[in-house]
Order: C-alpha cells, then sequence, then structure tokens
C-alpha cells in the first residue's frame, strides 16, 4: 500500500505540473512553471548532498588526539571480543551500580567475573549527536579517559534527504531513512570499531 501511495502522489504531481503549463501563458511563463515544478521538490536534496560534502570533509573520519600506550583494557560493550582478538588483558562493561563484567586472560583461559569493580582508565562511547528527524545526523563512537578526556572519535554523518524524500518516505512500505553518506568514512562498524581501538589504545604488548 504504501508504494502504491508514492506513485499516486508523484502521477498527482505530474499532472498538476502539466494542467499548470498547459495554462501558463506565454511561453516563457510555461518555462518558468515547469522550471519551478523541477526545483520544488529537488533544490533542497541537491544543496543538502552538497552541504554533506563539506561537512564530511570536515568532520567526518576518525580523529586521534591523543595516543594512549601501555593500554591492559577498558570499558566497551563488545563482550571477550578484544580480550580474543585485540591482544588485551581485560575488558569491562559499563557499570550498573557502580560495578561491571569483567573478562580477563588468566593462565591463557578467558575468564568472566560478574558484579566486580571497575579498573579500566579508558572507555569506548557511543554517541548520537541530534533527533533521528534532523536533516542530518551523526553517530560518533568517541574513546575517552574515565575523566572525560576525549582521546579518539570517530564520526560518520548522513543526510535525510530533501523535503519531498523525506515526505514521500512516510508512505513507504520502508520507511524513512538516510539517502546519503560520507563517502570518507568505512561502511562496516567492526572495522570502524576496530580502526578507532587500535589506532588510539596501544596494549601492553606493543
Amino acid at each position: 500500500m504504501g508504494g502504491l501511495a508514492v506513485l499516486f502522489l508523484l502521477g498527482l504531481y505530474f499532472v498538476l505540473t502539466v494542467v499548470a503549463i498547459a495554462k501558463a501563458k506565454p511561453v516563457w511563463v510555461k518555462g518558468l512553471v515547469l522550471l519551478a515544478a523541477l526545483l520544488i521538490p529537488t533544490a533542497d536534496a541537491v544543496y543538502g548532498r552538497y552541504k554533506l560534502k563539506q561537512m564530511c570533509a570536515a568532520e567526518a573520519g576518525l580523529k586521534v588526539y591523543r595516543v594512549a600506550h601501555g593500554v591492559e583494557g577498558f570499558m566497551d560493550d563488545y563482550g571477550d571480543y578484544w580480550v580474543k582478538e585485540g591482544k588485551y588483558q581485560f575488558s569491562e562493561d559499563f557499570p550498573t551500580n557502580g560495578k561491571v563484567t569483567r573478562y580477563s586472560k588468566q593462565n591463557g583461559q578467558i575468564v568472566r567475573e560478574d558484579n566486580v569493580s571497575p579498573q579500566s582508565l579508558y572507555r569506548v562511547n557511543l554517541k548520537r549527536i541530534g533527533d533521528t528527524k534532523d536533516t542530518y545526523l551523526r553517530r560518533q563512537f568517541v574513546i575517552d579517559t574515565i575523566q572525560g578526556e576525549i582521546l579518539a572519535a570517530d564520526t560518520q554523518i548522513a543526510f535525510n534527504g530533501g523535503w519531498a524524500e523525506r515526505f514521500l518516505a512516510q508512505f513507504s512500505d520502508a520507511g524513512g531513512g538516510t539517502v546519503a553518506w560520507c563517502a570518507n568514512t568505512k561502511s562496516n562498524p567492526l572495522v570502524r570499531h576496530q580502526d578507532l581501538v587500535f589506532s588510539t589504545l596501544k596494549h601492553s604488548g606493543e
């Protein structure tokens, strides 16, 4: 049904445009009507993509401000992944009532400890900047210290489309969503996560 609604609205807009052009006089007015009909649904979409490129060049991608060396472990939501794959000695989830779950290497084995006091000096946070209804969306992974000093940030920016794209998306079965992303950021979230961690938090073996 959503797809049919989109087709109906597009067809209605086309019919109204044809009628307006037919009634317009003289010829140069017809040209203005046609130009307006083309620009009304597309102008902000074109400009939005142009602005996105500027924002991507200025803000997006991985930016490392300080590298930490000799890091044994840190807080993240990846469970024991960094102990298994990243050669870190431990990883912790984020505290609940001041306690965490910790994964650590002990005698060559990975051990899980629940409800223990945190010992991480660093953490990896996901931040969403702005509302999902905004024209541009920012999704940012940040590595900071427990005291709040930002060591690195990986920012991805997306464009939600022009007003016509956002309006038509409401009738789509798939719903709304972003229509363009920064080309200078990697699309695979795990690869981006790895790049952020390995570029900033150097384990004790490095």
